[in-house]
């Protein structure tokens, strides 16, 4: 048995809903009909889909409350995103106010949000939509882990940062394995999509093996780049680092450099980058 097994015991063997919504979507096999039907199974998250449908962001004269009226105003893209999201979230119910649970979702998000924007810049709008969903699951192992034992984790990562090493070599130091690994194994038992599962496994690694580099390669950047803005930037890791990437992306290190300081500008500005905060924050 591999030294991740036990691990996998700290969340849900199988988030139906968003299995389901995800594989319908990724597929193009739905109606809005059966799309309704599949959510609001789940009240909760029902509730805050129409939350969103009837926020600001989309400024309606007339209150959304169907579930059906809120997928079409939102788009099938948007309710995937969602869906993914809030079932993430859902893993934090005894956790709300902990450290790791903002650090998480903070690197998430933007993680999700630059690699959607990077693969547009970067000519791989095939991709953008693959890469939001993977930039939010990336680290998925890192929930197990901390749900393992939360005051270990939290300790490691602080010294991640003090000690200037990577999160994965402490891990393996103190768990015997990797979020990598644990998150790769958790996306392959909830049935995900084999680039989700790829990219936890393979982001931030020099060598990418998986058939789906292009998200892995996006998703490792984005990632790169939301650690610098929230967790290093008192002393952030040169852009040089990622050479490989960037000469695989056709983008050099000094354009990466002024795509970021626009971008952040920008994201923070974003209305649907704000709204998923919230909903995160509860």
């Amino acid at each position: 048995m591999q030294s991740y097994a036990r691990y996998l015991n700290n969340i849900p063997i199988n988030p139906s809903v968003a299995a389901k919504v995800l594989g319908m979507v990724e597929r193009q096999d739905f109606s809005f009909n059966s799309l309704e039907e599949v959510i609001r199974a789940d009240a909760a998250l029902t509730s805050k889909i129409l939350r969103i449908a009837n926020s600001a962001l989309y400024a309606r004269q007339n209150k959304v409350t169907k579930l059906q009226n809120a997928i079409t105003i939102l788009g099938t893209n948007t309710i995937k995103n969602l869906v993914i999201l809030v079932t993430g979230a859902s893993l934090f119910q005894k956790n709300w106010n902990s450290p790791f649970y903002s650090f998480f979702w903070r690197h998430s998000l933007a993680t999700a949000f630059i690699a959607k924007n990077l693969s547009i810049r970067t000519n791989n709008n095939l991709y953008a939509e693959e890469a939001f969903v993977a930039g939010l699951l990336h680290n998925i192992g890192q929930v197990a882990l901390f749900a393992h034992d939360p005051i270990k984790y939290e300790e490691l990562l602080q010294n991640s940062v003090l000690e200037d090493r990577r999160i994965s070599e402490l891990e393996l130091e103190q768990f015997g394995t990797t979020h990598k690994e644990v998150g790769h194994e958790v996306l392959s038992g909830w049935n995900f999509p084999e680039v989700y599962s790829d990219t936890s496994l393979e982001h931030g690694n020099n060598n990418i093996t998986s058939t789906h580099k292009h998200v892995v390669v996006i998703v490792s950047v984005a990632d790169f780049l939301s650690s610098n803005w929230f967790v290093l930037e008192a002393n952030p890791k040169p852009i040089s680092l990622l050479e490989n990437y960037l000469t695989f992306l056709s983008i050099s290190a000094q354009e990466l450099d002024e795509y970021q300081a626009e971008y952040r500008a920008l994201l923070q500005k974003d209305a649907m980058y704000i709204e998923f905060q919230n909903l995160v924050r509860g």
